[in-house]
């Protein structure tokens, strides 16, 4: 998975983790709720696996070293999450404003028919998805521009079709779905360009292929199947890492209803090691840190999986509010609100979009806000405000999820800032899971963490960069504490029930 910016994403539900080939109770079961500080190690089962290490060796090893950066100490920074996050965004960035896709004919003689003027069959496959006999097609169209010279150019404003077309009985095709939010464009690929990969397709289901990124790089597999005249998603398989050196692996198979979740430290130390235990030839010993399974949430069909995807409010072109409202406790002028279609989407589905967004005020003083934007009644609800960040919001099961810091004065001796005075600063300490209603009200907080040395009252060091990244499905939600990317500070995993309620500590990164 993409932890931080795709997590993935996405798109990737997460719920009761059972640590692989573990018969036994994980330790550190915490209270129903309430704070949370362990740096205890704990051991975690892992599995070999085998990857290419070329595109780590030589030039672009030393390239790695230069992408991973050197932070200063002090700095509360991470740089490969920042890495993360900016690819993140560059890999959404659209030249134009997004344009509607046009409705592709009902029926046809052969696919090409339904392939509308000014767009391309840019790939195609063919199976017996009705299981009449007769060859069926699944097809991806694009949107091209001739000039006069007839050379061809690609529109990116508009999405990549995705279409079905059936086989009547006869020598004729009917349309069965279109979508446009499944399908990544040529500009959704980062660094590494277009990450369109062909269609595969068996019996009556089809897998879509994507692969991109720069230095750290992505894969997603999506398949669908036909079953009693609808698609469903039925498995995904997703992976994350520097080149082919995969840190975040995430499998799962909607049909049984479980998912696989595989961890490894995306922290340079531990990475490098693992290189040179490959170099050697030594592929046993390089598993992950971190393994478990999921119970996933009821099977999607492919048009609720494509609305619920993080890239689809990229593809909206209506951005109509007819009405802004404020939950009680929300202070902010509407002019300061920012639009929807100017935010980074943090969740969506069917009916509704997440996102949060900053605000300084003439003091330079800054605060944060996390708004929602509904699909049909074109209503935008600004439903929580901070004084700290406001990050990662998710709606599950009749709640609102989200991410806050909490921010303290630290103080730093002498010893560790090399000033003659002692300073205090105002620092991140802790990170806060908290849920709210769907209107803003019955805030509260389910879970907490806070960075054990900054209790002391002495410093020993400059705290790391803090952040807290959760997945939550079937019921329960798994927290990550990242702790910044030293290998002294391995991140602990914890799980819980949706209420916060029942937390248990399952493991670290590294182990």
């Amino acid at each position: 998975m993409k932890r931080k910016c795709i997590i993935l994403s996405s798109v990737m539900g997460m719920g009761i983790l059972l640590l692989t080939g573990c018969g036994r109770d994980a330790a550190g079961r915490q209270g129903e709720t309430g704070a949370v500080s362990d740096t205890s190690e704990e051991e975690d089962s892992t599995e070999g696996m085998k990857t290419d290490f070329a595109a780590l060796s030589g030039e672009s090893r030393e390239q790695a070293e230069s992408d991973a950066g050197q932070t200063e100490p002090g700095q509360r920074e991470d740089t490969e999450q920042e890495e993360k996050v900016e690819q993140s965004e560059s890999e959404i960035e659209m030249e134009d404003t997004p344009k509607e896709a046009p409705q592709l004919p009902e029926t046809g003689s052969r696919i090409t028919d339904f392939v509308p003027e000014g767009w391309e069959l840019w790939d195609s496959v063919e199976l017996d998805f009705n299981e009449d006999g007769i060859p069926d097609y699944v097809g991806v169209l694009q949107a091209v521009l001739a000039d006069e010279d007839k050379d061809q150019t690609f529109q990116p404003e508009y999405p990549r079709i995705l279409f079905a077309a059936a086989s009547d009985g006869t020598a004729g095709y009917c349309l069965d779905f279109q979508d446009g939010n499944v399908v990544r464009t040529r500009d959704e690929g980062g660094v590494f360009g277009d990450p369109y990969l062909p269609l595969t397709a068996e019996r009556t289901s089809f897998t879509i292929h994507t692969y991109g990124g720069s230095a750290w790089r992505w894969s997603e597999d999506y398949t669908y199947t036909y079953r009693e005249g609808d698609w469903w998603l039925a498995s995904s398989e997703e992976t994350y890492g520097y080149g082919d050196y995969v840190t975040d692996y995430v499998k799962n198979d909607w049909e049984k209803g479980v998912g696989i979740r595989k961890v490894r430290s995306s922290d340079w130390g531990p990475m490098e090691e693992n290189f040179e235990q490959i170099e050697n030839g030594d592929w046993d010993s390089v598993g992950y840190d971190l393994e478990y399974e999921v119970p996933l949430d009821e099977q999607m069909t492919l048009e609720q999986a494509g609305k619920r995807w993080w890239l689809a409010p990229k593809r909206v072109t209506d951005w109509e509010v007819k009405e802004t409202v404020f939950a009680a406790d929300v202070n902010i002028a509407a002019d300061k609100v920012r639009p929807p279609e100017e935010a980074f989407s943090d969740y969506c589905d069917e009916d509704c979009m997440l996102y949060t967004f900053c605000v300084d005020s003439d003091k330079g003083e800054s605060a944060c806000y996390l708004a929602m934007y509904g699909w049909q009644d074109k209503v935008l609800s600004v439903l929580a405000e901070g004084d700290t960040a406001i990050e990662d919001a998710k709606l599950y099961d009749g709640k609102i999820y989200y991410v806050s810091e909490i921010v303290e004065n630290v103080t730093y001796p002498s010893a560790v800032t090399g000033n003659e005075k002692i300073e205090q600063k105002e620092e991140t300490v802790g990170v806060r899971l908290n849920r709210m209603e769907p209107d803003g009200s019955g805030k509260e907080v389910i879970f907490e963490y806070r960075y054990p040395e900054a209790a002391s009252g002495v410093m020993e060091d400059f705290i790391p960069y803090l952040s807290l990244l959760y997945e939550i499905s079937g019921g329960e939600i798994v927290v990550e504490v990242y702790l910044g990317a030293e290998p002294s500070k391995p991140h602990p995993f914890y799980r819980m029930k949706a209420d916060g309620s029942g937390q248990e500590r399952i493991g670290q990164v590294p182990e």
